[in-house]
C-alpha cells in the first residue's frame, strides 16, 4: 500500500486539507442516515437533521478537548497548537460523548423519546468513522507494527515513530478500523429488528458501544503511535474497555425481561 500522496489538495488558490474533507464527508453521511431512520419511524427527518447539525459544534469541541487533555504534554509548551486541527487530533471518544450529550438535550427539549432517537442517531456513526479514518491515511498516521505482508502501508521516514526509522512498511491500522467500522454499521442494521424485539430502546446504542469498544481494543493492541500510558496500558485501551463494559451494562439494563422500576 503506497504512502499518502500528500495531506492537502491544491486547486488554484484553494488549499484543501484532505483530513477535513473526509471528516466532513463522514459527518454528512451520518446526518443523512439519522434523518432517514428517524423519518422511517414516523418522525420529521428535517428536524432530525437539524438536531445533528446543532450537535456538530459540541461534538467537535468534545473531540478536540479529549485529544488535548490526553495529550496535554504536546500542547503545554505550544498552547496555540490546541486550535490547529488541520493535521488531525480529533478523538472519536470525545466526539461521541459531546454529540450524545447535545442530542439528549435537543431531544429532551423537543419532547422526543430520547433512547429511540439515540438509537437512530448511533447507526450511522460507525460508517461516518469508516469514512473519516481515511483522513488519517493522507496525514500518514494511525498505523501499527512493522510488517512484510502484501498490504503493508509504506510510511515516509519523517512520519515513522521513534525507534522505527529503519522500517518502511507498517500495518495500516486506519484501514483495519475503517473496514471493521463498516462491519459494525452493517451489523447494527441487520440486528435492528431482533435487538428491539429483545431489548427496550437504547439497545442499539449499547450494541454500538460493545462492538466499537471491542474494535478499539484490537486497534490499540496494533497501534504504535505515542500514547499516554496508565501503567503498562495505553490510555485509549482502558477507555475502549470501559466503553465495551458500558455497552454491556446498557444492554443488561434495557433487557425486556428485566422489570422496570419507577
Amino acid at each position: 500500500m503506497p504512502a499518502s500522496p500528500g495531506e492537502a489538495l491544491d486547486l488554484g488558490p484553494l488549499h484543501i486539507q484532505l483530513y477535513g474533507v473526509f471528516v466532513l464527508l463522514g459527518f454528512f453521511v451520518w446526518v443523512v442516515i439519522t434523518a432517514r431512520l428517524w423519518q422511517r419511524g414516523g418522525g420529521d427527518g428535517i428536524e432530525a437533521a437539524w438536531a445533528c447539525l446543532l450537535a456538530a459544534p459540541v461534538a467537535f469541541v468534545g473531540a478536540r478537548l479529549y485529544h488535548v487533555v490526553t495529550d496535554y504534554g504536546v500542547y503545554s509548551s505550544n498552547p496555540t497548537g490546541i486550535f490547529d486541527v488541520a493535521h488531525g487530533g480529533l478523538s472519536i471518544f470525545g466526539a461521541v460523548a459531546g454529540g450524545v450529550l447535545a442530542l439528549v438535550f435537543y431531544a429532551n427539549v423537543r419532547g422526543w423519546p430520547i433512547a429511540t432517537f439515540l438509537d437512530c442517531a448511533i447507526v450511522g456513526i460507525p460508517l461516518a468513522q469508516a469514512i473519516g479514518r481515511w483522513g488519517n491515511y493522507f496525514n500518514q498516521e494511525l498505523f501499527g507494527w512493522p510488517t512484510s505482508l502484501p498490504w503493508g502501508l509504506h510510511v515516509d521516514e519523517a512520519f515513522r515513530p521513534y525507534g522505527y526509522a529503519t522500517y518502511e512498511q507498517f500495518h495500516p491500522a486506519f484501514l483495519y478500523e475503517s473496514l471493521l467500522n463498516v462491519g459494525i454499521f452493517l451489523a447494527l442494521g441487520f440486528l435492528w429488528r431482533p435487538l428491539h424485539e429483545r431489548f427496550r430502546p437504547g439497545c442499539i446504542v449499547g450494541a454500538y458501544l460493545v462492538l466499537y469498544g471491542a474494535v478499539r481494543v484490537l486497534m490499540e493492541l496494533v497501534r504504535i503511535d505515542p500514547s499516554n500510558m496508565v501503567g503498562p496500558f495505553r490510555l485509549n485501551l482502558i477507555v475502549a474497555v470501559l466503553l465495551l463494559l458500558t455497552g454491556v451494562l446498557v444492554l443488561l439494563m434495557s433487557d425486556r425481561r428485566r422489570p422496570q422500576r419507577l
